[in-house]
């Protein structure tokens, strides 16, 4: 694995050395009780309910594991039996750490029981000397994760709670079987979390035993200082396993798992981080610097409402006893950790405390996964403050190196997951997540308010693994998952638009090459538009597109269609194999609208489905959770028939709308559907059209040569400016290339450095050509925006024209275009967003705003421009600025009047003059529906 070079500034401590003798017997000390601190909480006076809730439970769960213990030779726990399996030994350490924490905690029942002490002891004296110590040898099978990361790190913290209790024989012995089984920590196989897990848990066997040599060695294998940085759990990398830029985290070589291993890589450092802070070792902020990005670039776009979104954790949604809201509180955890930390700058520790307590607030039943005492006391502490909660994100969030794209609204959330030559289908390890064929076939979760918990009410026990919605697939029986395998073909990807729109593409082929299809979904304001073409199979059976499989509340759900109210009676079936016309739409009381695009036939079920999660599950942790579970489904379906050879779909998703909103989007779609073939997927809705070329073609004035994602259109005040933004979701091309055909296209605003443009083709004039250089930018969005003529007059008015067969040199850093309606602009998590509460007694929080506009060269600047003649300037009264994406509308107070800003490209200066012309409509040219594609009327809403 590649990490990627950055700056980080060489650390000040010295090199690793077993010749070290820094740390004084107080150091240790200290490091101690900061250690205790990460496990226990801080020593504080109780008041909150979060924590009589967790000290409650954390105390009946001890004294549960304390009555059920019956030692023999054979084990402590019966149903941990026996206990020289890897498995059980080191879940019987993490039994022992909840009984320790509880012994430790004033307020518990145990606190400081001398029996419980006792007991605790003599059950580390059994394992230690017969099952797992310095010298035993893991035995060929086992899992070597519970030999040098599970069993350690619950060792550890049992080592700290009980340390004054601890003869020095047995800290010593403890010690020595850490560093024993975790071996060599140098080795390149050590990555991402694992990396970071295996040094904590060194670092804490040198702070058990007094032994400097291992607290040094754990610090610095977090560097891994023994090959140049070059596994470093604090850099980027560029392949394989880790953190990756623009927000991927990817595990197991090729497993998007930002939401598992990724926040556990966080947990473990943040602690780290905690523990060193102040000490000779303390990990610097200079080291952190890609740590703390990305926690708005990673980790805050994949949640929602404090719990960590499925398509992004990979075979733990698998797991009962590790929802998405467990995954959300350690993130939580992780950010309290870092908050608490003197090296983190104050306004980044602010940050995250706000941060965690959104997490907090957001949770839709915090007494369904509760947090533990160490969040809980955490959560006091900046409760107590009146630390206001961060704003949730807001916009299209897509990571291209993890196939994956994220739409956040303020109501609802959608989660794309697909896969392709880069990235697995699944991961099914271990005995785990057994039905996972379709996960990455183009997964498409919705999370809503009206049913926050939809997920996490047993959905994955329960679900039908054949009708996963978004995906197309044939309904022969797939055979028992295989592991660690990428998809077939190379395109799966798209981009965002504007931070507030999104574009998806998936060429599809399943993994036994039965079915196949071209798949697009485009993200909107208030919807999701899914189009389909070239449905095939080859497997004998049914093709299905499943638009909807819906876990339905147990309080239930009205459900109706075309406005009437339909009967939910177990083993309903409705097919409906009319027209489009007798299908418009459905209506989802616990979910929202469904709108039909086409004439196809839909197929509605109701149904009950019964299982265990040990159906998907059979690693020895979870073979407890066995009860049958039942659960209502509804599932909407396109049923394509036996081996389709080219079917087609359309439907669009209306996420926590009303029916009213539901039927009005059906009777005038605000969206034109202009392309629906193998070849081309388009919409249109307002001025701005959204399309994967698959194999390039024209739509109004934009002509692709080569296959791409694109968007394009108008924003800014009377759609001042034009956007291209454009994206290689195969990650396999060199450039993509586009003809832009318009004579209202005036000069560059802006393009990143990947863009050339070429002026006029065939002699035309008001045309550019656009060649985007996309080798190993891996999927990026591009974009290029222009100024149009017609918002300033003529071609005539124009000071200055991009002369034929120039290109352009100028260059500047991505950024979108001016937005069309601020009231809709992305708000990303930062540290300096707007943070506002929902809660009764606070206000929110103003964001904190630096000007950071700045005047750029104007269009088509080269080295050898002229100076042209100087223009002067119109005297403009007193000015205020209503600052949209890197430009400036400059309104006079007296008159009220727009200004515009005219770019002079011989001089660095943005001149202002009073613009008497008024504005005409862009056009987007004429766009022609392909043959057989339905025309329907246009709306003004916003789709």
């Amino acid at each position: 694995m590649a990490a990627k070079a950055s700056n980080i500034a060489a650390s000040t401590l010295a090199p690793f050395s077993d010749d070290v003798t820094t740390l004084t017997p107080a150091d240790f000390k200290t490091l101690r009780q900061r250690w205790k601190a990460t496990v226990t909480g801080k020593r504080m006076k109780v008041n909150s309910d979060d924590v009589y809730y967790a000290l409650s439970k954390l105390s009946g769960t001890a004294e549960q594991y304390i009555a059920n213990m019956q030692p023999s030779r054979l084990h402590i726990w019966e149903d941990l039996s026996p206990i020289h399996l890897s498995v059980n030994f080191r879940k019987s350490y993490e039994r022992l750490r909840t009984i320790a924490q509880s012994y430790s905690i004033p307020g518990s029942i145990h606190y400081h029981d001398l029996n419980v002490q006792e007991t605790v002891i003599q059950s580390l004296d059994f394992i230690g000397s017969e099952i797992y110590n310095a010298s035993v040898v893991q035995a060929k099978g086992e899992n070597w994760w519970n030999f040098r990361i599970g069993a350690p790190l619950a060792l550890v913290d049992i080592a700290i709670l009980l340390y004054d209790d601890l003869t020095p024989r047995r800290r010593h012995d403890i010690g020595a079987t850490i560093v024993k089984n975790i071996g060599s920590i140098g080795q390149r196989a050590l990555k991402g979390a694992n990396r970071a897990d295996i040094c904590l848990a060194l670092i804490g066997a040198g702070v058990i035993t007094n032994e400097e040599a291992e607290v040094s060695r754990g610090r610095w294998c977090l560097s891994d200082q023994e090959f140049d940085g070059e596994n470093s759990v604090f850099q980027l990398v560029e392949s394989g396993e880790g953190l990756y830029e623009g927000g991927s985290y990817i595990s197991h070589e090729i497993f998007p798992y930002s939401g598992g291993y990724g926040v556990q890589h966080y947990y473990s450092l943040s602690k780290a981080v905690n523990i060193l802070s102040k000490s000779l070792y303390q990990i610097n902020s200079t080291e952190l610097r890609v740590t703390f990005t990305a926690v708005n670039s990673t980790f805050c776009p994949v949640m929602w409402r404090g719990m960590m979104m499925a398509h992004i954790r990979g075979r733990d949604i698998a797991r009962k006893s590790e929802p998405d809201a467990f995954w959300g509180n350690l993130f939580l955890q992780s950010l309290l950790y870092f908050a608490d930390t003197d090296i983190v700058p104050r306004k980044q520790r602010r940050f995250f405390k706000s941060l965690a307590r959104s997490i907090w607030e957001a949770a839709p039943l915090p007494d369904l996964y509760g947090l533990n005492i160490t969040q809980a006391f955490g959560m006091q502490e900046v409760l107590g403050k009146g630390i206001p909660p961060a704003a949730p994100p807001l916009g299209t969030f897509a990571t291209p190196m993890s196939d994956r794209i994220m739409h956040h609204r303020p109501d609802w959330a959608a989660a794309l997951a697909m896969s392709s030559s880069r990235i697995g289908r699944y991961e099914a390890l271990n005995h785990e997540n057994l039905k996972p064929w379709y996960q990455g076939d183009g997964f498409l979760y919705v999370y809503t308010e009206k049913d926050p918990l939809h997920f996490s009410n047993d959905y994955w026990p329960t679900m039908d693994p054949y009708h996963t919605p978004g995906v197309t697939n044939g309904q022969n029986p797939q055979d028992p998952p295989a592991y660690k395998f990428t998809a077939h073909r190379d395109w799966a990807g798209g981009l965002d638009w504007r931070g507030t729109h999104g574009l998806a593409g998936l060429d599809a082929l399943s993994t036994d090459k039965g079915s196949s299809a071209k798949k697009s979904w485009f993200f909107l304001l208030n919807s999701i538009v899914a189009l389909g073409a070239g449905c095939a199979g080859l497997s004998g059976t049914e093709v299905h597109t499943t638009y909807e499989s819906r876990n339905l509340p147990i309080s239930g759900s009205n459900f109706s269609i075309n406005g009437e109210y339909q009967e939910m009676s177990t083993g309903w079936i409705k097919p409906w194999e009319e027209t489009r016309g007798q299908v418009d739409w459905a209506y989802l009381d616990s979910f929202g609208g469904y709108v039909f695009l086409d004439k196809e036939p839909v197929s509605f079920k109701h149904e009950t489905r019964k299982g265990k999660w040990t159906d998907i599950n059979q690693y020895p942790d979870y073979l407890g959770f066995n009860d049958l579970i039942s659960r209502e489904y509804l599932t909407i379906y396109r049923n394509h028939g036996i081996d389709p050879r080219d079917g087609r779909y359309a439907y669009a998703l209306l996420p926590s709308a009303s029916p009213d909103e539901t039927r009005d989007f059906a009777t005038i779609p605000p969206v034109n559907i202009t392309h629906n073939t193998p070849k081309l997927q388009a919409i249109q809705f307002n001025n701005t059209v959204m399309a994967n070329f698959w194999s390039g073609g024209t739509i109004g004035h934009l002509t692709a040569v080569t296959p791409c994602s694109i968007t394009w259109g108008y924003s800014g005040v009377e759609d001042k400016y034009l956007t291209i933004s454009v994206s290689d979701p195969s990650q396999k091309a060199t450039r993509v290339v586009l003809f832009f055909d318009d004579p209202d296209i005036g000069g560059v605003v802006e393009k990143d450095d990947a863009i050339r443009l070429r002026w006029g083709r065939a002699g035309e004039t008001g045309s550019v050509t656009i060649t985007v250089n996309v080798e190993g930018t891996h999927g990026k969005t591009h974009r290029v925006s222009f100024e149009r003529i017609s918002w300033r007059g003529t071609l005539a008015d124009l000071p200055w024209r991009p002369p034929a067969q120039e290109t352009t040199t100028i260059s500047t850093t991505t950024s979108t275009a001016p937005r069309r309606k601020p009231a809709i602009t992305k708000t990303p998590l930062a540290s300096n967003s707007t943070v506002t509460s929902k809660k009764p007694g606070h206000k929110p929080v103003p964001a904190k705003h630096t000007d950071s506009t700045v005047k750029k060269p104007g269009p088509g600047t080269t080295k050898s421009s002229k100076p042209l003649p100087k223009t002067a300037k119109p005297k403009v009264e007193k000015t205020k600025s209503i600052q949209t994406t890197k430009s400036i509308i400059e309104i006079t107070k007296s008159t009220g009047k727009a200004t515009k800003s005219i770019i002079d490209p011989s001089k660095s200066t943005i001149e202002t003059s009073k613009s008497t012309l008024k504005a005409t409509k862009p056009s987007l040219g004429t766009i022609e529906p392909e043959t057989g594609t339905s025309t329907i009327p246009k709306s003004t809403a916003s789709p």
